[in-house]
């Protein structure tokens, strides 16, 4: 599994609910009745931090995370104003409900069995309890969202080629070419004798495609990549998205041109151009969804903000600068 059961949402994570009399430590934020203590913080900030560890590419993780703890301690005063709008609401969630998204959740992730998933658990540092508390919050999050934020404003097509006649440029596609491949592999170890049966082999096979032989049935027969099972179809790629010289040597050739051999570091590449496409703009129609989508989202986005602020407003909210830790 790349990512962990951690990654679930920005609002899943519990933070509890205690009463003043029952405090034992320091309180960095309280919301009504619901605090966040110290403990609490130190324990997002340090799930959230492994998670950004895991998942994100070393050059990207400092500023990763110094954004994740930035916005840290607001999301969490987000969260404990949510559960307190759902009191107000009289929203809850049932077992019955938590358990199919128990459900919906292995899914997602392929786990099958019981073991696997409390292994799941086990890694990402939870215990089964832990994963009930997130997902029961998820689901009142949503509960209120569907409650309270149900208003979007949904643009007309006329209104949506209006925006896309703005903004089409930004759905320009890049010029594109669909590929068969065909790789003779040359291990980094490889004698002068090995690396001679290698060129031979991907010599016979470019001379038998450039002499009109089925590419297909040639990758099935020479090629030594995953891809000859599909007779060395490898799709259509965006120019940029090859090796260097794979690329330009593609994007100068025509369609029907076999390219190669071309050494790499994993072993000898022939390609079959089968076709070019060149860089375009798409039509409305196919971007219509995709940008309703992507209004409804910016929708969205702008009418919770709104709302988190409103009922920050509403609420008793006091924060306890001093006590914010800085570092794990």
């Amino acid at each position: 599994m790349k990512k962990t059961l951690l990654s679930i949402s920005l609002m899943t994570l519990v933070c509890g609910t205690l009463f003043a009399g029952e405090v034992v430590e320091a309180v960095i934020a309280r919301v009504g009745d619901r605090i966040i203590t110290r403990s609490q913080y130190l324990q997002r900030l340090r799930e959230g931090t492994e998670e950004i560890e895991h998942n994100i590419p070393p050059d990207q993780v400092k500023a990763k995370k110094e954004d994740f703890q930035k916005t840290l301690l607001t999301d969490m005063l987000n969260e404990l104003l949510l559960k307190d709008r759902a009191d107000r609401l009289g929203l809850t969630v049932t077992p019955k409900e938590v358990e199919e998204a128990v459900g919906r959740l292995r899914e997602q992730y392929g786990i099958k069995t019981d073991k696997e998933f409390n292994e799941s658990l086990q890694k990402s540092g939870m215990t089964r309890a832990d994963m009930e508390n997130r997902l029961r919050d998820t689901i009142l999050t949503n509960k209120v969202f569907g409650r309270e934020l149900r208003s979007r404003s949904e643009l007309t097509d006329r209104e949506l080629r209006e925006r896309y006649d703005r903004e089409k440029d930004q759905y320009r596609l890049p010029e594109r070419a669909t590929l068969r491949e065909i790789i003779i592999l040359v291990p980094a170890d490889a004698d002068a004798a090995a690396e001679q049966a290698a060129t031979a082999k991907a010599d016979k096979a470019v001379t038998e495609a450039k002499g009109g032989a089925d590419f297909a049935k040639l990758a099935e027969e020479y090629s030594e990549a995953p891809s000859k099972s599909s007779g060395g179809q490898l799709g259509t790629v965006a120019k940029g998205e090859l090796l260097p010289d794979l690329d330009s040597a593609v994007f100068a050739s025509q369609p029907g041109a076999v390219i190669g051999p071309i050494k790499t570091r994993s072993g000898l590449h022939i390609l079959k151009v089968e076709e070019r496409l060149p860089s375009e703009v798409p039509g409305f129609d196919s971007v219509k969804d995709k940008l309703r989508k992507q209004v409804d989202e910016e929708t969205f986005q702008r009418d919770l903000k709104a709302y988190l602020e409103r009922l920050r407003k509403e609420a008793f909210v006091q924060i306890n600068d001093a006590q914010v830790p800085t570092t794990l």
